[in-house]
């Protein structure tokens, strides 16, 4: 007797920790409180970035948090995650390439434009739809934009020690990068965290 219940409760666990797994490695959505809109969390296929409130906390209007170890970007509206997204972060083995972390504000927003530059890993000359800079240094601006050359499974996927990372700004997905266009502000807070 006692057998066989201690069998019916192992299938019992089993089945919820399988059922549980199911729902954790398929793509989740995010749902906008303003607009309703429903806007893809991650791609099954991406790097998983799990982060249970990435916005708990925040007492900025605006944020938009990036983790370079998670390959991931949060707009956070106060405590309310707005819209979330996989994305590529510079090189960590070139000072010159690698994502700044720190906090800092969008200052400038632009459309339609080449991005060009040099470095120890050559020279780019790369068109983008939208780029929103946030850090000038020693070694140029850093700043979010599209990065259309890229296949749509790079994002999330792309090492921040590998050379196909990016030259130290935070690529995005083309719709990715049109929606934090149109939600950021000049002085926006960004925050890039290792």
């Amino acid at each position: 007797m006692k057998l066989g219940l201690i069998l019916v409760i192992l299938v019992v666990l089993a089945g919820v920790g399988s059922y549980a797994l199911s729902n954790h490695s398929s793509s989740s959505v995010v749902q906008s409180p303003k607009s309703a809109a429903v806007v893809p969390a991650k791609s099954a296929k991406t790097h998983v970035a799990v982060r249970p409130n990435p916005c708990a906390g925040n007492t900025f209007d605006k944020l938009a948090l990036v983790s370079i170890s998670q390959r991931h970007m949060w707009a956070c509206q106060g405590t309310t995650l707005m819209y979330n997204s996989a994305v590529v972060t510079g090189m960590e083995n070139l000072a010159a390439d690698l994502t700044p972390t720190g906090t800092y504000h969008v200052y400038a927003k632009e459309t339609n434009l080449y991005l060009n530059g040099s470095d120890s890993t050559g020279s780019w000359h790369d068109y983008v739809n939208y780029w929103m800079p946030f850090l000038d240094n020693q070694y140029g601006a850093y700043g979010f934009h599209d990065a259309t050359w890229r296949p749509a499974n790079a994002f999330g996927n792309i090492s921040p020690y590998s050379s196909n990372a990016s030259h130290g700004c935070v690529e995005l997905p083309l719709a990715t990068a049109k929606w934090l266009y149109n939600w950021v502000a000049i002085g926006t807070t960004v925050t890039i965290e290792s």
